[in-house]
């Protein structure tokens, strides 16, 4: 069995050949001297620079169950605010599921199109067509997810949904109601997806629609702004 110091730096391995693949320059634990600037203690593991002025600042965890979302969020927010540099955690779960789509190509959803999705959805539900509309309605959720993840400068927007959700909660991005509607809707996803028995597809639309618009109102950035942009 492979020791966790090996699995790491196999994926290390792995994420610095694809950042150099993409024109990065690439350094793997790089010191201080290398850094673009200070982040007092913090010592990456991995720094991607396509110039002085922009690139990553990147950790890799095996898994992303430990990752330590508390301590990265404020080191995310200092790396934000110099602009051209964002910080990315990523994790063997990430690589996995698909390592073409790690990094910058992985780009989420604008607002205007999770708003097309968003009424979409909405309309499959209304007419009854609910297998349909469930899983246009959780893509939706998801991506809202993420959106609300990189605003809030949680470096959490590629992981898996559940613990997206475990970690928006701890975070005081989801209410205790809202992670106990969304973890029963994430149930019925994956028994639906997976092949499963599911029963009451259609009252779970509608209470993941209700989901959707509530959270969509919260965290659109143009809610409630006059003129505010999508």
């Amino acid at each position: 069995m492979n020791k966790p110091r090996e699995i790491r730096d196999a994926l290390m391995s792995r994420v610095a050949q694809k950042y150099e693949r993409d024109g990065y320059k690439v350094y793997v634990e790089p010191g201080t001297a290398v850094l673009p600037f200070d982040l007092g203690a913090y010592h990456p593991d991995l720094l991607a620079m396509k110039s002085d002025h922009n690139g990553y600042v990147i950790e890799i965890k095996n898994e992303s169950a430990y990752a330590s979302v508390d301590r990265l969020r404020e080191l995310a927010e200092k790396i934000a605010q110099h602009e051209g540099w964002r910080f990315l955690l990523i994790t063997g779960d990430d690589i996995s599921r698909n390592e073409s789509e790690m990094g910058d190509k992985q780009i989420l959803l604008s607002w205007e199109q999770i708003s097309k999705q968003k009424e979409k959805g909405g309309k499959l539900c209304s007419i009854g067509e609910y297998e349909g509309a469930f899983l246009i309605l959780w893509g939706t959720l998801e991506a809202m997810m993420r959106k609300q993840a990189e605003k809030a400068s949680l470096p959490i927007e590629r992981f898996p949904a559940m613990p997206l959700i475990k970690h928006l909660y701890s975070q005081g991005e989801l209410s205790i109601e809202q992670f106990d509607r969304m973890i029963e809707l994430l149930n019925i996803r994956n028994q639906y997806v997976h092949g499963f028995q599911t029963t009451s597809i259609d009252e779970a639309c509608h209470q993941l629609a209700d989901l959707v618009n509530e959270l969509f109102n919260e965290w659109h950035p143009g809610q409630g702004q006059p003129g505010g942009m999508l």
